[in-house]
């Protein structure tokens, strides 16, 4: 129902009231006393009023970091504080092995990454087993040559006596290649690297020594062939001998390629992915671990008054392997619990308090942010707090008798030493001023029937005068027609007075 309303059904009921009072009464007694006021022109507010109560406009909830106990309070309730002041301090033994735990995986991480690394064929290896490769392939060619001579009977070609000296030449070349490779790898790589020593490296020496050895039996076969030349004389030894060392030379160059190829398939990417992933994470983990350890202290992120909260979600310290005891009323104290999910304390800004009214759903679509407005809180009768709407929240919260309103948010200024949180009472807001209008009070108008009427005084007697209103606020009615300025109005007295009735002005 809207105040309009409202107001013109108290007034038929105040009209059928005078009625039965004129009747029982009746005519002739003597003149009504009433008082009056005039009709007058002027501005006229148009309010809405809606009841409401004081919260804190600038706030920080205090959370701990981790589920934990307190072991300090440092501060005490309603205790004004600083940004970064000390409010209390949890039992860090907890969040310490927890750090130490991080800062272990972290490391563990690392030495992961690097046995990777170790296990990646390096530049070195590469080259010590192309070396191998191409001294495997010259002894080969070497022996190859040096069978083809002896198996075609050497004696009776003419140039065989040259072929065999270039075989013996081919051969101690490719020897002292394969000699000076495994010489250099084994000093360079092999021996200076920490046992135990890696496979890739093993694997490289070994190919690297196999090639020497079959460079050296090729060469020793080049000899033995290059002799029996120089004497004239056949050798089927010497043939049998040249095939054994070409056979074993080309074992030891297909060995070679197989351990270049295996170095070259050798991918550790994915491992050292993975490796470097899981670093990552125990990197996030440690540095999460420290910042709970830093944050166990816990301070005041503003200046503020701190106020101790009631968790209701709190644990009971024996929850959490405490010992201490358990908050009283829920509030906290050393040795209770603390848990995330709930802040245990709360610095307030007093210099910088809100009232929050709770404008009915009929009327907030006429509220806009920047309305002027007046607080007036029933604990401090006779001060009012002039102020504008801030903002108006977007979710509707249901009354205490069952209504549906919206908040709004008036900021309070120079309260911060007579106002508390939590003080109720009642916010006046303009939605609308009119400049210049003809009204009258609110408790003159009467209703009969839908229309508006009140009484004037004119030569001394009640007269009834119907009149169309306008806009209403909570003490005035603005009067369309029916009425002029300096009309006399009766306001008081009305259930003693009807038409015509005699009245005496007080």
């Amino acid at each position: 129902m809207s105040k309009n309303k409202v107001l013109l059904g108290v007034a038929a009921v105040v009209v059928v009231a005078a009625g039965v009072i004129w009747a029982v009464v009746g005519r002739g007694t003597g003149a009504v006393e009433v008082s009056v006021e005039k009709a007058s022109r002027g501005p006229l507010e148009v309010t809405v009023s809606a009841a409401g109560s004081v919260a804190a406009g600038t706030k920080a909830d205090v959370y701990p970091p981790a589920a934990g106990t307190l072991a300090s309070i440092e501060v005490t309730e309603g205790q004004e504080v600083e940004a970064g002041t000390v409010i209390a301090v949890m039992d860090t033994r907890p969040l310490e092995l927890q750090l130490a735990q991080a800062q272990a995986a972290y490391e563990a991480a690392l030495a992961q990454v690097d046995a990777i690394g170790q296990q990646e064929p390096s530049s070195a290896d590469e080259k010590a087993a192309s070396a191998a490769v191409s001294a495997a392939w010259s002894a080969y060619q070497a022996a190859a040559k040096q069978y083809e001579l002896v198996q075609s009977g050497g004696v009776a070609d003419p140039t065989a006596l040259q072929q065999a000296q270039l075989a013996v030449a081919l051969a101690q070349t490719a020897y002292d290649a394969a000699a000076a490779a495994y010489d250099a790898y084994k000093t360079a790589v092999y021996d200076p690297a920490p046992e135990p020593k890696n496979p890739a490296i093993v694997e490289a020496l070994a190919s690297l020594e196999a090639a020497k050895e079959q460079a050296a039996e090729a060469l020793a076969a080049a000899q033995a062939n290059l002799a029996a030349l120089t004497s004239g004389s056949p050798n089927p030894v010497a043939v049998a001998s040249a095939k054994a060392a070409r056979d074993q030379a080309w074992a030891a160059y297909q060995a070679g390629l197989a351990q270049q190829q295996k170095l070259a398939r050798a991918d550790t990417r994915k491992a050292r992915s993975s490796a470097a992933a899981g670093v990552e994470a125990a990197r996030q983990a440690l540095d999460y671990a420290a910042d709970v350890l830093e944050r166990a202290t816990l301070r005041a992120p503003i200046d503020g008054t701190v106020l101790f909260n009631g968790a209701a979600a709190a644990l009971p310290a024996s929850a959490l392997g405490g010992s201490g005891g358990a908050s009283v009323g829920g509030k906290p104290v050393v040795g209770g619990a603390v848990s995330p999910a709930s802040a245990p304390f709360t610095v307030v800004a007093l210099d910088d308090l809100t009232f929050e009214a709770q404008v009915d759903e009929a009327d907030v679509v006429n509220v806009k942010p920047g309305m002027k407005a007046t607080v007036l809180l029933d604990s401090l009768p006779g001060r009012s707090f002039a102020t504008t709407v801030e903002r108006i929240g977007v979710a509707s919260v249901v009354t205490p008798t069952g209504g549906t309103a919206f908040p709004v948010i008036l900021r309070l200024s120079g309260a911060k030493e007579t106002v508390l949180l939590g003080m109720n009472g009642t916010a006046e807001i303009v939605v609308e001023s009119l400049p210049d209008v003809l009204s009258v009070p609110i408790e003159a108008v009467l209703d009969d029937g839908g229309k508006g009427y009140v009484y004037v005084v004119r030569d001394g007697k009640a007269k009834r005068v119907d009149v169309e209103t306008g806009r209403m606020t909570e003490t005035r009615a603005e009067i369309t027609s029916g009425l002029k300025e300096g009309d006399e109005v009766i306001v008081g007295g009305l259930s003693s007075v009807k038409d015509g009735a005699a009245v005496k002005v007080k």
